[in-house]
């Protein structure tokens, strides 16, 4: 038997009330198969929720479309901190500077290798404490380092600070939009179960296909199992036929058992015919191809084969001890 499954997406969800909606339209207040409440539900939590949604999709978008600038800005000002650092070394290399002049960045006299720039935070460190140790060094009487200069350094590194702080800004509005959705999905879960349930107790006296069929106009789903036989009068498509079906027995099945062809709609009756036609012909070259390659392998060759798949056989059965 196939099983009712409720939305698990937000896309689903509302698509499964504005379905039910829009059905109910049609149909005379006392004939609706939902209650006025489940209406009156509908009618208060299916705006908020689009709108909740349209909101998160827009933080997402903002989000997004600054991405590739603020990547740009987090290299280039990483570039900078790091090349600014790689002078400093080559610069106590050629004996233009101390090593101490290392305690100004907070980096070891003896230690040549540069920081890890692995994270934005790691980048600020760096960066305040390049800015920070540069001024003091200068301050204390020492030559102003170039290419780069502390001066280009600073406009990079600024550059991607307050590119940092607005994609952070960005990111809180997403999270915050995310979880007012999130939020906001038990209460829409809560109405469409209601609706549902209203939908199918008021089509119980129908036998399951044809409640089915009238319920899915609603926007009521349904599943049916892997290789479970779908009824020849089930309102569902080919594509999910063939998705559901995967032995293709049962779809072979469904016509022969039927007589009466002319209920079951024409594409099925081609789809099995066509199955027909190409397993018959695979099934042929098939065995043609097998009786050529046979008449090829002369008896010696088959012998000389059957040996080495021994020894392969053997070699891998001791293979396999080790």
């Amino acid at each position: 038997m196939p099983y009712r499954r409720l939305p698990n997406t937000d896309s689903s969800r509302l698509k499964s009330l504005r379905t039910a909606l829009k059905r109910g339209e049609d149909i005379p207040p006392k004939d609706k198969p939902f209650s006025q409440s489940s209406l009156q539900n509908i009618n208060t939590v299916l705006p908020k929720f689009e709108i909740l949604i349209k909101h998160q999709k827009e933080a997402y978008k903002s989000q997004t479309e600054k991405s590739p600038e603020y990547n740009y800005l987090y290299k280039k000002a990483r570039n900078y901190v790091s090349h600014f650092i790689q002078v400093l070394n080559l610069a106590i290399i050629r004996g233009d500077l101390k090593k101490e002049a290392r305690d100004f960045f907070n980096l070891d006299m003896d230690e040549k290798k540069l920081p890890t720039f692995k994270t934005e935070q790691d980048l600020i460190k760096w960066g305040d404490i390049i800015l920070e140790g540069e001024q003091n060094r200068i301050g204390s009487g020492g030559n102003p380092m170039t290419n780069p200069t502390i001066g280009i350094v600073k406009v990079h590194y600024e550059k991607f600070v307050e590119a940092y702080r607005f994609q952070k800004t960005l990111q809180e509005n997403y999270t915050r939009a995310t979880k007012q959705v999130a939020d906001y999905r038990p209460e829409i879960d809560r109405v469409i179960l209601q609706l549902w349930n209203e939908i199918e107790s008021s089509y119980e006296s129908n036998n399951e296909v044809v409640k089915r069929n009238i319920c899915r106009e609603f926007g009521i789903v349904y599943f049916f199992r892997r290789n479970e036989t779908i009824p020849v009068n089930e309102n569902v498509s080919i594509e999910y036929r063939k998705k559901r079906v995967v032995n293709k027995d049962i779809v072979k099945n469904i016509v022969e058992e039927n007589p009466r062809k002319e209920e079951i709609p024409s594409t099925l009756i081609d789809e099995v015919e066509e199955q027909k036609e190409e397993m018959s012909t695979s099934n042929i070259e098939i065995l043609q191809e097998k009786q050529e390659k046979e008449k090829s392998i002369s008896p010696e060759k088959k012998s000389k084969e059957v040996e080495e798949e021994k020894e392969d056989d053997t070699a891998n059965f001791q293979y396999s001890l080790f």
